[in-house]
C-alpha cells in the first residue's frame, strides 16, 4: 500500500508540474491578448528564438546549466527539508574562486587548470553554504535566515574584487582580466555557444541522483526531513546530515558559478548572474526535486530566457518581461498545486492509519483478515 501511494505521489508531482507550465502559458496568454498582442506570435517567436537553430539551441542550454545545477543544490536541501535561499550568493562565491584560481594560481596548462579551477569553484560553494548548515545544527538558526544575508555578503565581496583588486586596467565595465586559455571550458560544437560545462552538468545530474535516490545519505535526507526527532531516535546522524546536505547544496551552486565564469562568461563580471539562484527554488519544485524532473524544469527556464532574448530584438512590441511574468506564474502554480497535493496525501495516510487501527480488535491482536498490519 505505502509503495502504492509513494508511485502515486510522484506521479501527481509530475502532473502537477506540468499542469502548472500549461497554465502559466495560458493565463499569460490570455494577458497578452486582452492587452492587445498576439500571444500566439509572441510564442512562437520565443520558441523560434529557443529553438530555431542550432546556435538557439545551444544558447538555451547554455542558459540551461547554471540554472539546472543550482536547483539541483536546492533539491538536496528541500529533500532535508531544509530551505537553501543563499544558492545566489554561493554561485557569486564559487564563481569568485574558480576565477580566482584561474587567473592567480598555477598555470599548470590544459585540463589540469580547468579541472582545479572548478573544484576551487565547488569547494567555496560547499564552504560558504557551511555557515548557515553548522549555525542551523548546533544553533537552531533559522538557514532561510543566514543563508538569505550570506547572498548579500557574498555580491558585495565579489564586487569589491572586480571594482578594485581584480579590475581589469581601462575596462569600461567592473571585471577582471580574461581567464588563460587552459582554464576554459572549450567550445563542443563549432559555430554555437556549447561549451564543455555540458558533461559537467550532465554528470552533475546523475550524481545528484545517486546521492538523493540511491544511496545512505539520500535515506538520512528524507528521514531528516520527514522529521527530526523521529530520525535522531532512529540513530540517524541529524546534525551531520543537516550540515552535509546545506554543504552539499553549496557545492551544486558553486559549481554553477564555476561553469558560468570557466565556460561562458570567460572572466569574472559584476552582476554576472541574473538570479540563478533564487530561479533555481522555483525549478528545484518545479521538477519534484527529482534530478531528471528538475533538468526538464530547467530547460524550460534556459528556453524562456532564450526566448526572451528574441523578444527583445523583434519588432513585435511585447516586452521580454513576459518571460520572468510566464515563471512567476509557472511557480506559483506549482506551489498552490503541490500544497493541495500535500494536504491530500496527509488524509489519506490519516483515512489508512484510521481503517487499519480498526481492523485491530481491543485485545491488539491481528485484523480481522488476517492479515499482518
Amino acid at each position: 500500500m505505502i509503495a502504492r501511494l509513494h508511485v502515486g505521489s510522484r506521479l501527481a508531482r509530475i502532473a502537477v508540474s506540468l499542469a502548472a507550465v500549461g497554465l502559466a502559458f495560458v493565463t499569460v496568454g490570455i494577458g497578452l491578448a486582452l492587452l492587445g498582442s498576439d500571444p500566439i506570435d509572441a510564442f512562437r517567436q520565443m520558441g523560434n528564438a529557443a529553438f530555431g537553430s542550432p546556435f538557439a539551441i545551444s544558447n538555451t542550454i547554455v542558459k540551461t546549466m547554471p540554472r539546472l545545477l543550482a536547483a539541483l543544490g536546492i533539491a538536496v536541501a528541500l529533500r532535508a527539508g531544509l530551505w537553501n535561499i543563499g544558492a545566489e550568493g554561493q554561485i557569486y562565491i564559487g564563481a569568485m574562486a574558480a576565477a580566482g584560481v584561474a587567473l592567480f594560481g598555477p598555470q599548470v596548462g590544459f585540463p589540469l587548470l580547468v579541472v582545479i579551477s572548478t573544484v576551487a569553484g565547488i569547494l567555496a560553494g560547499a564552504a560558504w553554504a557551511f555557515i548557515p548548515g553548522i549555525l542551523r545544527a548546533d544553533r537552531g538558526i533559522s538557514e532561510v535566515i543566514t543563508s538569505l544575508m550570506l547572498v548579500y555578503v557574498a555580491i558585495q565581496f565579489v564586487n569589491f574584487l572586480v571594482e578594485g583588486p581584480w579590475l581589469l586596467p581601462g575596462a569600461t565595465f567592473p571585471a577582471t582580466a580574461l581567464i588563460p586559455e587552459a582554464a576554459e571550458l572549450p567550445i563542443v560544437l563549432s559555430r554555437t555557444l556549447l561549451n564543455a560545462g555540458i558533461f559537467v552538468t550532465i554528470g552533475a545530474v546523475l550524481t545528484a541522483w545517486v546521492l538523493m535516490d540511491r544511496s545512505t545519505f539520500g535515506l538520512h535526507l528524507r528521514a531528516v526531513g520527514g522529521n527530526e526527532r523521529a530520525a535522531a531516535a532512529s540513530a540517524v546522524p541529524v546534525r551531520r546530515t543537516i550540515i552535509l546536505a546545506l554543504s552539499v547544496s553549496g557545492a551544486f551552486a558553486g559549481l554553477a558559478g564555476a561553469v558560468e565564469v570557466l565556460g561562458i562568461r570567460g572572466r569574472l563580471i559584476e552582476g554576472f548572474s541574473p538570479g540563478y539562484g533564487f530561479e533555481a527554488i522555483a525549478i528545484a519544485l518545479l521538477g519534484g526535486l527529482n534530478p531528471f524532473g528538475i533538468a526538464a524544469a530547467a530547460l524550460l527556464f534556459g528556453a524562456l530566457a532564450a526566448g526572451g532574448a528574441g523578444l527583445q530584438t523583434s519588432a513585435s512590441g511585447i516586452s521580454s518581461s513576459v518571460v520572468q511574468l510566464t515563471a512567476a506564474i509557472a511557480a506559483i502554480y506549482v506551489l498552490v498545486g503541490l500544497g493541495l497535493l500535500g494536504a491530500r496525501e496527509r488524509r489519506l495516510m490519516a483515512r489508512r492509519a484510521l481503517e487499519e487501527a480498526h481492523a485491530v480488535d481491543p485485545s491488539g491482536s491481528a485484523p480481522e483478515t488476517g492479515q499482518e498490519s
